[in-house]
């Protein structure tokens, strides 16, 4: 009886190990594709006002920090020694993007000697905001409410790289704003036909011939038709693909979403019940697309990676005890 007892307990145990093995040895099936492996500057508000990290080998490490101003959407230059972020008084009742008082700065990449080259007074504008670099970093793109017939209205505008020369690019309603690749290109959401309307999710993603002899944008078309609110265009590394966000008129519920630029038409990368956008941009690879979400009443904003191919969501930035909140991502 003990032998017996002692045989199926050894069969026990080998079939227990066996199990316990085939789980440790079991296979990884993410594929390598589906990581994000980037570096990424981003905004947080721990303290009570934005500051600026980086993200690196899954670290943060504070970079840009003032207890006077909240900082906030940061633009990597293409030489990657520096970058753009914009800066407004500290407001611990807003989470990010102060418009109306925002200065911008530059800054080397690892956030010493921040400089502001852009005051909101420097051009007589209301707001300013969504800066971009073209695509050798000669210059600056952004959008500002500029003044127009005894009011304001947010146009194209270009800079040098210090912020200097400021132009209107075009009489057409502009936000969002964003080079294409080679720079041939501007897109940004307004109304269709110049058509100004209250109802924002009669907002579209707009393109524009960008003429750099004279620094104008002309042939402005609508790209999209739909029903959404659109934000955050920014075209993928092949400069075949844009991803903006489209949400409802209240910007709650916003899904992300891919135009073909060869085919003409959209699709969506990712529909849930979160609020997603902000800075969006792509991983260097053009294989993931990087944003910050919020899921309303539940969790304050996360920055989290889409892989295009797979659909996989990645949340990548999150405070665990739910305190404070993760803004505009920027990959490089």
């Amino acid at each position: 009886m003990k032998y017996f007892q002692l045989a199926f307990f050894i069969i026990l145990s080998f079939i227990s190990c066996s199990e316990d093995l085939s789980e440790i040895n079991k296979p990884d099936t993410t594929l390598e594709s589906e990581v994000f492996v980037d570096k990424l500057l981003f905004s947080k508000n721990p303290k009570g006002h934005n500051e600026i990290y980086l993200l690196e080998d899954n670290k943060e490490s504070l970079i840009l920090s003032d207890p006077s101003y909240d900082f906030w959407w940061t633009k990597v230059h293409p030489d990657k020694t520096k970058f753009l972020v914009y800066r407004s008084p500290a407001n611990p009742d807003k989470n990010h993007d102060g418009y109306e008082k925002a200065e911008l700065v530059v800054a080397n990449i690892d956030g010493s000697n921040p400089q502001v080259i852009i005051k909101l007074s420097d051009y007589g504008w209301n707001a300013q905001g969504v800066c971009r670099w073209n695509k050798d970093g000669s210059k600056i793109l952004m959008c500002a409410d500029v003044p127009f017939n005894n009011a304001f209205q947010w146009r194209l505008i270009s800079t040098d790289d210090q912020g200097k020369g400021a132009k209107v690019l075009s009489h057409h309603w502009a936000i969002d704003c964003n080079f294409s690749i080679d720079d041939s290109e501007i897109i940004f959401m307004g109304f269709t036909d110049n058509q100004l309307d209250f109802d924002l999710t009669k907002l579209e993603l707009q393109r524009g011939t960008y003429e750099q002899s004279k620094d104008t944008v002309v042939n402005i078309t609508a790209l999209t038709t739909n029903t959404s609110r659109d934000h955050d265009p920014d075209y993928a590394p092949d400069n075949k693909t844009i991803v903006f966000s489209g949400g409802n008129e209240s910007y709650s519920d916003v899904d992300l979403i891919l135009y073909d630029v060869d085919k003409g038409e959209e699709r969506n990368l990712l529909d849930d019940t979160n609020a997603n956008g902000g800075s969006m941009c792509w991983s260097q690879d053009g294989k993931h697309v990087v944003f910050h979400s919020l899921e309303l009443f539940k969790t304050p904003f996360q920055i989290k990676s889409i892989h295009v191919a797979s659909g996989k969501v990645t949340t990548l930035l999150a405070a665990t005890d739910n305190a404070h909140g993760y803004f505009h991502p920027e990959t490089f």
